[in-house]
C-alpha cells in the first residue's frame, strides 16, 4: 500500500523565533482528530509511543494538547483557530480530511503534520508532492483508491451481486474523486452501484432504515473519518439487514464486520524509523510521529 511522508521546510531556528519563551520550556503539541476519544484512543496511544521512540515523552519533555471533534466536521474549523490561538509548538490534524485543511488554513507559522486520506495536493494542502513546501507535513493513505478497490474485494467475496450501495460522507473533502473512481470500477465489473450519503447519525440511521428489504446484495462503506467514527452503530445496522458489507479499516472487521480492507492505521501514527530533519527541497518517507519529532 502506497504512503508517502510529505516534508515541509520548517526548521528548528524558524520554530524557536515563532515560539519564543517555548525553547527554554516544554513544547506543546495540539492534537486534534476529527474522529473521538471512544473509537481512537489506540492512535492516539500509537502516537505517545511514536514520540517516545523519538525521545519525546508526553508529560516529561513534550505536553499534548488533546480535543476531539467526534466527527461533527462543522465544528473542526473553528475549534482549529482556538488551538492556533494558543500558540502551540506543534498542529497534530488527524482524524480526517477536513481537520489538516482547517489547520493549513488557520496558520501558516506554526509546523502541522497531518493524516489525510485524498490526495493531499487535490485537497490544498501542498502545492505539489515533490516540493510541498511551507508550515505541512504529513502523509497520505491514498484512501480514495482504496474506496474504489474495496467495491472490487466485496465483488470477489460475492461473484453473483449485481446491485451494491456506497455509503459515503458527501462534505469530504476528495468526494468527487472517490465517487468518479468508483463509478469506473463499478461499470468494469458489471454492478449497478447507488451511493448512499449521510453527513449525520440521523442521516445514517435514515439511510439503513429507508432501503427495501433485499435491495442490495453488498455494501461498501467510504474511508471517512465521520463514518468511521460510527462504525458500532453502522456494524448494527448492516448486520439487521444482513447485508454483507466491506469496510476502510481493520477495526470494523475486529468489533464484527464481515471484512476490511484499508490501511494500518496504528502503524500510520507510530514511528517506524527516525527521520532526518525536513528538507526543503523534497519528501522523505516515514511515519506521522516521526515527522512530529522532526518539528519540534
Amino acid at each position: 500500500m502506497r504512503r508517502r511522508v510529505l516534508l515541509a521546510a520548517v526548521t528548528t531556528a524558524a520554530l524557536s523565533a515563532k515560539t519564543g519563551a517555548q525553547s527554554t520550556s516544554i513544547p506543546r503539541i495540539a492534537y486534534l482528530s476529527g474522529r473521538s476519544f471512544a473509537t481512537d484512543t489506540h492512535l492516539l496511544e500509537a502516537f505517545r509511543q511514536g514520540l517516545k521512540s523519538t525521545g519525546y515523552v508526553d508529560g516529561q519533555n513534550v505536553t499534548m494538547d488533546i480535543h476531539w471533534a467526534d466527527g461533527r466536521y462543522a465544528d473542526v474549523p473553528k475549534l482549529m483557530a482556538d488551538l492556533v490561538a494558543t500558540e502551540p509548538a506543534l498542529i497534530a490534524a488527524v482524524g480526517g480530511n477536513p481537520v489538516g485543511v482547517a489547520a493549513k488554513a488557520a496558520t501558516s507559522t506554526i509546523p502541522i503534520v497531518f493524516v489525510a486520506g485524498a490526495d493531499p495536493v487535490e485537497i490544498g494542502l501542498v502545492s505539489n508532492l515533490t516540493r510541498p513546501e511551507g508550515n505541512v507535513t504529513g502523509m497520505t493513505l491514498w484512501a480514495n483508491e482504496l474506496d474504489a478497490k474495496r467495491l472490487d474485494h466485496l465483488h470477489d467475496m460475492l461473484p453473483g451481486a449485481r446491485n451494491v450501495a456506497m455509503l459515503i460522507n458527501p462534505t469530504n473533502p476528495g468526494t468527487e474523486a472517490v465517487l468518479g473512481q468508483s463509478r469506473e470500477v463499478a461499470v468494469a465489473l458489471g454492478l449497478t452501484l447507488e451511493i448512499l450519503n449521510a453527513t449525520t447519525s440521523s442521516e445514517i440511521e435514515r439511510v439503513f432504515q429507508s432501503m427495501p428489504a433485499g435491495k442490495f446484495d453488498g455494501m461498501a462503506v467510504g474511508g471517512d473519518a465521520f463514518l468511521i467514527n460510527r462504525r458500532a452503530r453502522i456494524l448494527t445496522l448492516a448486520a439487521e439487514r444482513r447485508l454483507p458489507a466491506i469496510y476502510p479499516a481493520r477495526e470494523f472487521a475486529i468489533d464484527g464486520g464481515l471484512a476490511s480492507y484499508g490501511a494500518n492505521w496504528i502503524d500510520t501514527y507510530r514511528v517506524s524509523r527516525h527521520l532526518r530533519r525536513p528538507h526543503p527541497q523534497g519528501c522523505q518517507t516515514g511515519r506521522l510521529a516521526s515527522a512530529a519529532a522532526d518539528n519540534l
